[in-house]
Order: structure tokens, then C-alpha cells, then sequence
């Protein structure tokens, strides 16, 4: 049996994954949001830790599908403080090179590409049909949105999350806890704490 926490639209993805990754249909869902209808015909329980426990010995591997890189964060570390296994959910369509590192629990979604000798941290959502170019460094808890391209040894800092069809040219870096907007094209360095948006990208606020 596998364990998510998250019963969205994005946990239905993931489901989907680890279905075809596993070929198991055995699922059990936590969550304290709204609860999408396609998940009426499996075990669903309520996100909190005691349920979590409860089911600890029943679950065999864990996975957090919520978009909200911090509150995904916070969930995972739980999970890692109770010694509770992750999984991580690879689509079967992604091209991923044999020079990349992959961290646990990261979901990599239909489509994805990740080349040469790039790293992805520990906890990312790389979403549908993005691309993330050789000598990459994806930190730990990031979200990369669908149809996002990075080209060539970018840096994208911890808990940053870069909205759908964002284009990074080489060598950027992009900072911790940055938000960048849907369709940005970021073509200079993005401190931490920020929101850019636009094209060129432009800083807009600080979160700091």
C-alpha cells in the first residue's frame, strides 16, 4: 500500500504514477483540503499525524503530492522524523539522462527531460513537459511548472517555484524562496526572497 498526503489535483498525477510505476492500486489519501470526486473509491482519512502513525505499519511507502513547496517541506520532514520510507514518482515517459541525480521523494511528471550530469533535490515537483538542461542544480523542495525550460547550469534555490512555461537562459541563479510568474523569461540573476514576473523577468517584491 502506498500513503499520500494531498488529495488534489496534483495528488491525482502522482497517483497515476506510482500506479504505472508499481502496477499496485492499493492507495490510502490524508488530507484537510478539499477532496476531488476521483478519489472516493479509495481509503481517505484525515491529515493529521495521529492517522499517519495509525497507518504506519500498514503503509509501505509514503509520497506528499501538495503543490505548496513549503507546506510540502514541512509534511516530508514529518515524515522523515518517523522514520516512515519515501517514494519517489518518476514518469515512465520522462527521458532521464544516467549522468543526473534524482533526490527521495521528488515527482517527475509526463513529458519531463533532465540532462547531463543535472541535479534535482530532494522533494521537487519537475512538472509535465518541462526541461531541465545539462549542469543544472534544482535544490531541495523547489516546484518547476509545466513546460518550464531551463537551459544550461542554472541554480534554482530551496522552496522557489517557477510557474508554468517559464524560460531561464544559461547560467542563472535563481534564489531561495523566489517566486517567478507564468511565462517569465529570466535572463539575469534573481536574488532570494523575490517575485519576478514578465519578459524579461523583473523583479516585483520581496518576500524577505
Amino acid at each position: 500500500m502506498i500513503g499520500i498526503i494531498g488529495a488534489g489535483g496534483h495528488a491525482k498525477v502522482v497517483k497515476d504514477i506510482l500506479e504505472e510505476v508499481y502496477s499496485l492500486h492499493d492507495f490510502t489519501f490524508f488530507s484537510t483540503s478539499p477532496i476531488h470526486t476521483s478519489f472516493d473509491k479509495y481509503n481517505l482519512y484525515p491529515d493529521s499525524l495521529t492517522n499517519i502513525l495509525k497507518w504506519s505499519q500498514t503503509i509501505a511507502t509514503w509520497h506528499v503530492a501538495i503543490g505548496n513547496p513549503k507546506i510540502r517541506k514541512e509534511k516530508v520532514e514529518l515524515l522523515q522524523l518517523h522514520n516512515l520510507s519515501l517514494a519517489t514518482a518518476i514518469h515512465p515517459s520522462s527521458v532521464i539522462s544516467k549522468n543526473s541525480t534524482i533526490g527521495k521523494a521528488t515527482s517527475i511528471m509526463a513529458g519531463s527531460v533532465i540532462n547531463s550530469d543535472a541535479q534535482i533535490g530532494e522533494n521537487c515537483i519537475i512538472n509535465t513537459s518541462s526541461s531541465i538542461d545539462h549542469d543544472c542544480r534544482i535544490e531541495n523542495h523547489v516546484n518547476i511548472g509545466p513546460g518550464s525550460h531551463l537551459a544550461g547550469n542554472v541554480t534554482v534555490g530551496e522552496l522557489s517555484d517557477l510557474g508554468a512555461g517559464t524560460i531561464v537562459i544559461p547560467n542563472i541563479k535563481i534564489g531561495k524562496r523566489c517566486t517567478i510568474g507564468a511565462g517569465a523569461v529570466v535572463i539575469t540573476d534573481i536574488p532570494d526572497d523575490s517575485v519576478a514576473v514578465g519578459v524579461p523577468a523583473k523583479i516585483i517584491s520581496s518576500k524577505g
